[in-house]
């Protein structure tokens, strides 16, 4: 049962990555930063934990804790390990917006998975131990349809294109953007807990269909600037105005990008990233699960 909530509330979340990672045009992120963006959004569980149970306001429950205190918690973990891991990698694993909405929103997924396996399997080994196997297949089904929204996701990958921006902009301006992001995620994730806790599915996929065109609208405006059709641009001689941080011969070798130099293998690239999570679920579920364990009873009132 413990590693059916694994792979339970991996399978989506493999499908939700690999909708990011084909939602650049241009090119493929490496699997590199995707794995590791991934890995760390798990075991960012860890550090929300520890504040939720040392900050008693953070982690009361209720209505408070959903729509306000989860939110700025969880969004403000997030967000800090990926300014001090993911986005210090830098070229070319960031080089426009959307590889930093791509890489924060794998990150979210891989919060999300976490706490969808937490859900489904703290709700069901109740009636699993029991032996009461028609209820635990009821309430199995209904909370892994229940996790099945890609919350996390869109929070994430919409504060990522402030994040995006923010660095082009300058050090100048760039702790605004962040703030941006961090105002983004938050007032995202609330509606959505929000809504889910007083209303039923219809306005959550509303909702969820709301955030979607907005991610899209996001990223048309960032590939409208995007480095890579400039260079095309440069290329064929048709503009010689260059405005971006990265040199045109930097873009146009850019890892994953696929014309006119170097043939882009596609989609196909995904496939060993999918195998080594596939391989890796029960490992870093299962630890992040122990160590998740570990510190709750370590703390004080486990």
């Amino acid at each position: 049962m413990f590693l059916s909530s694994i792979y339970l509330s991996s399978a989506i979340a493999l499908l939700y990555i690999a909708m990011l990672y084909a939602s650049h045009p241009h090119r493929r992120l490496r699997s590199v930063p995707m794995f590791l963006a991934f890995g760390l959004g798990m075991f960012s569980v860890v550090p929300v934990v520890l504040i939720g149970r040392l900050l008693p306001g953070l982690g009361a429950s209720g209505a408070w804790s959903s729509v306000v205190a989860a939110p700025l918690l969880e969004e403000g973990v997030k967000l800090a390990i990926f300014l001090l891991t993911i986005a210090r990698l830098g070229y070319p694993a960031l080089i426009e917006p959307i590889d930093f909405a791509i890489l924060l929103g794998v990150l979210g997924v891989g919060f999300g998975v976490y706490e969808d396996f937490w859900y489904i399997f703290h709700r069901s080994y109740p009636s699993w131990i029991s032996g009461e196997i028609g209820r635990f297949n009821e309430v199995f089904r209904w909370i892994a349809y229940a996790r099945s929204f890609p919350g996390h996701l869109m929070f994430d990958a919409l504060a990522g294109f402030m994040l995006g921006w923010g660095w082009r902009a300058g050090k100048a301006r760039r702790w605004l953007w962040t703030l941006a992001a961090f105002a983004t995620a938050v007032l995202a994730h609330s509606l959505f807990n929000a809504i889910a806790l007083l209303t039923g599915t219809i306005p959550l996929l509303t909702l969820m269909v709301a955030y979607l065109g907005i991610f899209l609208a996001l990223r048309r405006q960032s590939l409208r600037n995007s480095p890579f059709c400039d260079v095309e641009k440069w290329v064929e001689g048709s503009s010689s105005s260059w405005h971006h941080e990265r040199t045109p011969v930097e873009i146009l070798f850019a890892e994953g990008y696929g014309w006119p130099g170097k043939s882009r293998r596609g989609f196909l690239q995904f496939f060993p990233l999918t195998m080594s999570l596939i391989i890796l679920f029960p490992v870093l579920v299962s630890g992040v699960y122990f160590a998740h364990r570990l510190l709750v009873s370590a703390l004080p009132g486990a």
